[in-house]
């Protein structure tokens, strides 16, 4: 009996697996539920659209260029350029008043930004200087080596110092130009400072006057690199300056008026 439970058994065992090794032979066939990758594992001819994500079209757009604002015309290397946010100027010359009084030295400083290609605004400033010296000259005798020994006396000295301070505007031509004119109008207040001393009478003078004036320039510049120009100028200065005096109970009034013509030479460079 034993014998004959085994067989059936070993014969049951044969019909569930002969099924299964057949269904292996004819393939794996994946469930409807399984990924598509795992579709297409199991398929390789599949679409390969099913695992792979479609690459989106590339578009390559213009790079667009904003050129810097500046000025109308082309320097070519030369001239200053225009689109320089501010132009400084530094000057020497002479300054010329009116009267008696003779020519003072001149130094100054103008600087301010560029509001147009053509048009500038700032402030500038100057001061003119002259200082004088009286003095007698004695006879001269013979030294111990047979130098000539002269003696000298000073008797008086004198100076004068004016402070221009004025806000302006200066007009120019094209930067591309081999002479670039200008012409400049400024105004503001004014300082001027007097100083005599006599040294025979031992009587001194001091005094500061101040007041509104104006002035009026016209000149070249020739350009030197992109960044700098020297220029030359003729300027008129008009002013009429004034002190309060009080002396013996009774306050007047002191004028000095600082009229007259010059000229200034210097170097400008934008930045």
């Amino acid at each position: 009996m034993k014998a004959t439970l085994r067989r059936t058994l070993v014969l049951a065992a044969a019909l569930v697996i002969l099924p299964a090794s057949l269904s292996l032979a004819e393939g794996f066939a994946p469930s409807p539920l399984a990924l598509p990758a795992a579709a297409a594992l199991a398929a390789p001819s599949a679409d390969l659209a099913l695992i792979h994500a479609p690459v989106p079209e590339v578009q390559v757009v213009g790079v667009h260029y904003r050129p810097r604002s500046g000025g109308s015309g082309s320097s070519g290397g030369r001239g200053l350029r225009l689109d320089s946010e501010t132009v400084t100027e530094i000057h020497l010359g002479f300054f010329d008043p009116q009267g008696d009084a003779g020519r003072q030295f001149l130094l100054g400083l103008r600087g301010g930004p560029m509001i147009d290609p053509h048009v500038q605004l700032g402030v500038g400033m100057d001061w003119a200087h002259m200082a004088d010296n009286v003095s007698s000259v004695g006879p001269s005798s013979p030294g111990p080596v047979g130098q000539s020994i002269s003696s000298e006396r000073q008797l008086s000295r004198s100076s004068s110092n004016l402070f221009p301070i004025m806000v302006f505007v200066q007009a120019s031509g094209d930067d591309n130009m081999q002479v670039i004119p200008y012409v400049g109008l400024g105004g503001g207040y004014e300082v001027m400072n007097l100083t005599a001393e006599d040294y025979t009478t031992h009587a001194s003078f001091d005094a500061t006057y101040g007041g509104w004036g104006w002035q009026i320039w016209g000149g070249a510049a020739y350009p030197l690199s992109g960044r700098a120009r020297v220029n030359g100028e003729l300027f008129v200065n008009t002013a009429e300056l004034g002190r309060d005096v009080t002396d013996a109970n009774i306050t007047y009034r002191e004028i000095v008026r600082a009229n007259g013509v010059g000229m200034r030479f210097g170097i400008a460079w934008g930045f």
